[in-house]
């Protein structure tokens, strides 16, 4: 090879190895499949499959072991245990701890039954992880069967899949084959198929119809409509008796040669038959093409409204599936975009981590509001958001207003507002601020009134652009009256006399107690902020009644009884809370020991000091690696459930930031990985994703407030993009597995005193540089 040769072959090589370190896109990073495994109270359940960010459609595949399902690991539809895809349906949760959603199933099949059969999943596919493609904007699988399905999302309430028959030949007639089948290329919508399990859940009502037309002037092909509603009553969206209804509109650009519906009672379909109603209705359609595309699109409004999301999100059907690929990739990767990072200390495992976190933590909440700004009321009616604005439901704001909305609060302000207003807009409509909208349900699921939190946390950053007096009226209804329409606190009264609710009256009552402290202590900073003087100063001395339920003899938050006894349990263990009444929510005695975010120096001083403090909270955490298990619950510190989630990063209330980083990366390393099986616990909406987020570049939020405790970064380069403009690079000098320490701070040059560790969100917000020097000493 002469010289020349030589050297523009190694100039080649080098240009394709700077490709794959430059080119790389954050997007390249996600693994979809974490977050998908787990067992027990480790199972992680995020859907696998593709939306755009806080979409409404997640058309993702619904899957089971053969034909064993088992609703706990199936939350999010998928579990990486399962061999076999029952269907891809529209609606999802996103790592929930309860079954809901999982809504109009579209499946193909190479055979329908001409008997009625016991199995309501005769079209079920199997499958190999080895012929399987997750990515957030696709997702594709080649069955056992040959069949290929492809899908992806043309916005956030419509998505598209094109299903690849084999070449094979198969008559257009209704033949049987010896199976009593009838072969042939078909299509299937499932309007009965529901991840809600158990007697008088799921879909309750349904009606499917089948419409076509052999020319469409603007497209210049044949044309099928199939549309229909289901009305889906699930753990949660059920809480309002009735249950939720969800419309769909879908499009064929084919001509069936037969179409059939049926009940899922009665699964023989019922052929040359185009129109169904009843309780779990189904439509099969034949076609003679080895290709089917279908694009769909729901609503829950209207049939109407669901034709419009479809016409306004395809460009009025004329965007190609490609297209929506590129175009959903574009969107997710400008997301993930909004911050960088370099020099992971363990290599392109950090990366997919970091991103797939990031990723996980923008799936929800869920855009509620339809194109034309449509949306339904809590009230049930119909809606216009004002310009500019976008209505947003799905909540689990028990857990997101810990970790997921503080991390919105910092990348997307804009989403943070939207939330807000939704919230506001939620108590307008239906008399209530929410604990946990889903749809338009009020499900008050979990305690506490934790949008306080939320929208403290908010005002303290300066995203105000909400009804504040609206949002407080509301806040204060559920702060001071017992009985409330949809979310009340329980054991209000006996809270707002004793300054503890009795655990002889009202279960959970020590968490109570503790969560209603700190929600107290978010009422007194908007009345504050509103100049509320009066409400500011009482919210802030019900906020210290978190000290009427630490039992100082055993050193423990502990039940109290109406004659001011305490009920503690000496020896913590895992589940205690599960089997019976502890007197505590998800977690024990020694999880919400050290509930006390909002006065965490006073909680110091009442603990006994600072050496005292780090000394426990030390035997605390390491007592948690002997028990790597996330099938039960650990007893010391439970990384997948969040009432103990802030405590790696309450070493700082101590003075010793040095331990705060040791533990937080000793977390991340313990709990955290890019398999399945990488999340510790139920993702709840992102908020154990925005924990590992937070962690990995060095800040972590202390919620409700504008405080960041500085921990230890695993990326030596990080640079947060602000929405608005402007950006913050984060340094970490010598950042690696052993240099964990850090041993010097400064924000644009002026040092931060590396005990006590934090800064502000508006000291972030308007700074350029935040060096980090790491030593493996503290």
């Amino acid at each position: 090879m002469s010289l020349r040769k030589q050297t523009t072959y190694i100039l080649s090589i080098y240009a394709i190895f700077l490709c794959a370190v430059l080119c790389y896109q954050p997007i390249d990073y996600v693994d979809p499949l974490i977050g998908t495994g787990g067992f027990g109270f480790g199972v992680g359940g995020d859907p696998v499959g593709v939306q755009v960010p806080f979409g409404a459609v997640r058309i993702s595949p619904d899957g089971s072991d053969g034909d064993i399902w088992l609703d706990f690991l199936h939350f999010g539809g998928y579990h990486y245990s399962d061999t076999t895809i029952r269907c891809f349906s529209h609606t999802h949760m996103v790592g929930s701890g309860v079954s809901d959603f999982g809504n109009i199933g579209i499946m193909p099949t190479e055979f329908v039954p001409t008997n009625t059969t016991t199995n309501q999943y005769w079209f079920q596919q199997k499958f190999s992880h080895e012929n399987e493609d997750a990515r957030p904007h696709h997702y594709g699988v080649r069955f056992d069967s040959g069949i290929v399905s492809n899908l992806t999302v043309c916005g956030s309430h419509t998505a598209k899949q094109i299903h690849t028959f084999p070449a094979t030949e198969i008559s257009d007639e209704l033949n049987m084959n010896k199976l009593n089948q009838i072969q042939g290329k078909y299509v299937v919508f499932d309007l009965g198929h529901s991840l809600s399990a158990g007697k008088d859940n799921g879909v309750v009502q349904s009606f499917v119809n089948i419409s076509w037309l052999q020319t469409v002037s603007e497209l210049k092909s044949a044309r099928t409509e199939i549309t229909g509603y289901v009305l889906n009553r699930g753990s949660l969206t059920g809480r309002n008796g009735v249950g939720v209804l969800i419309y769909f509109a879908a499009v064929i650009a084919d001509t069936p040669t037969a179409t059939a519906v049926g009940d899922r009672s009665r699964p023989a379909p019922k052929w040359n038959s185009s129109t169904a109603h009843g309780e779990q209705v189904g439509a099969v359609l034949q076609f003679h093409s080895s290709r089917i595309e279908v694009t769909s699109a729901i609503s829950f409004v209207s049939i109407d409204q669901a034709r419009r999301n479809l016409d306004v999100q395809t460009n009025k059907e004329t965007k190609s599936f490609s297209d929506c690929v590129g175009d959903t990739y574009t969107i997710w990767n400008r997301s993930l975009s909004s911050i960088s990072v370099e020099g992971p200390i363990n290599g392109t495992t950090t990366y997919r981590k970091f991103y797939t976190g990031l990723y996980h933590s923008m799936l929800a909440p869920t855009l509620w509001s339809e194109e034309d700004g449509v949306y339904l009321g809590m009230d049930n009616q119909t809606y216009i958001v004002p310009d500019g604005t976008r209505r947003y439901t799905d909540m689990s704001i028990w857990d997101i207003h810990r970790t997921q909305v503080p991390l919105l609060d910092l990348l997307r302000p804009d989403v943070s507002a939207d939330i807000a207003r939704s919230l506001v807009g939620m108590y307008l409509e239906g008399g209530d601020i929410p604990r946990w909208p889903i749809a338009n349900v009020y499900a008050a699921c979990m305690i506490g009134s934790h949008s306080n939190i939320m929208f403290a946390g908010m005002l303290a950053k300066n995203i105000t652009d909400f009804n504040v007096t609206a949002a407080y009226e509301g806040i204060y209804l559920q702060a001071t009256e017992p009985n409330r329409p949809h979310v009340r606190r329980d054991g209000l009264a006996d809270y707002i006399k004793n300054g503890f609710v009795p655990t002889d009256k009202f279960g959970k009552a020590a968490s109570l107690t503790l969560a209603y402290a700190y929600d107290d202590a978010a009422v007194a900073a908007i009345a504050a902020y509103l100049g509320k003087h009066k409400d500011a100063a009482v919210f802030a001395n019900r906020s210290l009644n978190y000290q009427n339920v630490w039992d100082k003899t055993n050193g423990y938050m502990c039940p109290r009884n109406s004659n001011g006894t305490f009920r503690c349990n000496k020896n913590p263990n895992f589940h205690e809370w599960i089997l019976s009444d502890s007197g505590f929510c998800e977690g024990n005695a020694a999880e919400w020991r050290w509930f006390v975010p909002h006065d965490l120096p006073g909680f110091v001083k009442l603990f006994g000091g600072p050496r005292k403090w780090v000394e426990e909270l030390s035997i605390f955490f390491d007592k948690t690696w002997s028990d790597p298990t996330t099938a039960l619950p650990n007893p010391h510190y439970w990384a997948g459930n969040e009432p103990d989630i802030l405590e790696p990063f309450q070493f700082h209330a101590a003075g010793r930031a040095d331990l705060s980083q040791q533990y937080s990366r000793h977390v991340m390393d313990f709990a955290y990985s890019d398999l399945p099986d990488g999340l510790p616990g139920n993702d709840d909406y992102g908020t154990l994703s925005a924990w590992f987020v937070w962690a990995a570049i060095g800040m972590y939020p202390l919620a409700g407030t504008d405080t960041y405790f500085i921990g230890s970064p695993i990326f030596n380069h990080t640079t947060i993009y602000f929405e608005e403009e402007g950006s913050l690079e984060i340094t970490a000098y010598n950042a690696t597995i052993e240099n964990m320490y850090v041993i010097h701070i400064e924000l644009d040059g002026r040092p931060i005193d590396i005990r006590t560790a934090n800064v502000t969100h508006h000291e972030i917000k308007n700074a350029k540089s935040l060096v980090l020097h790491m030593s493996n000493t503290p």
